[in-house]
């Protein structure tokens, strides 16, 4: 697997798995839609966002600071077509500086519920229009590259897989 270099979008297909190192429209040839001049988020996914097994794709945010990961994040989700952030569910024991709500593209807000109940190494995405929730894998921020890549992959792609942490044993990347 090629790695990622820092002056160029990167998309490397597997099977229906696309993964993003910007979001889906700058890896089409449009500017990026990360906010603020932050990184694009890195992500994976099913191209129809359609669930596989526990989860339909893959997030490797940079840090563990939600504050700073999660506009990224909504950015990319929201250059698919037909979705638009409306709730991000996280694990708070898993993030820092967790936001209530933040603005998206300058106009809706995304409200940020944190619980304890929500598995870890997961974020549940609600969208508006009554889609069905999207779930991601969150890949530990300090997972090398490679490693990170190949959860992502797995979580869009492979189907019955039974939790996210089982993705991460499988990878060998369980956090703490």
């Amino acid at each position: 697997m090629s790695r990622p270099r820092a002056d160029r979008p990167l998309v490397i297909q597997h099977g229906d798995a696309t993964n993003a190192r910007t979001s889906p429209r700058a890896a089409a040839g449009a500017a990026s839609s990360a906010p603020g001049g932050q990184p694009p988020a890195r992500v994976s996914f099913d191209s129809a966002l359609i669930r596989h097994g526990a989860v339909d794709g893959g997030w490797w945010p940079r840090s563990r600071n939600a504050l700073t990961e999660l506009p990224a994040l909504i950015a990319a989700l929201d250059a698919r077509p037909g979705v638009r952030v409306q709730r991000l569910a996280i694990h708070s024991d898993e993030w820092d500086e967790i936001p209530h709500q933040l603005t998206a593209d300058g106009s809706h807000f995304v409200r940020v519920d944190r619980f304890t109940a929500v598995p870890r190494h997961t974020v549940n995405v609600t969208t508006t229009g009554g889609r069905e929730p999207i779930a991601l894998l969150v890949v530990p921020p300090d997972t090398s590259a490679e490693t990170a890549w190949a959860a992502m992959n797995v979580a869009a792609t492979n189907p019955g897989t039974p939790q996210t942490a089982d993705i991460l044993t499988a990878k060998q990347i369980q956090g703490p």
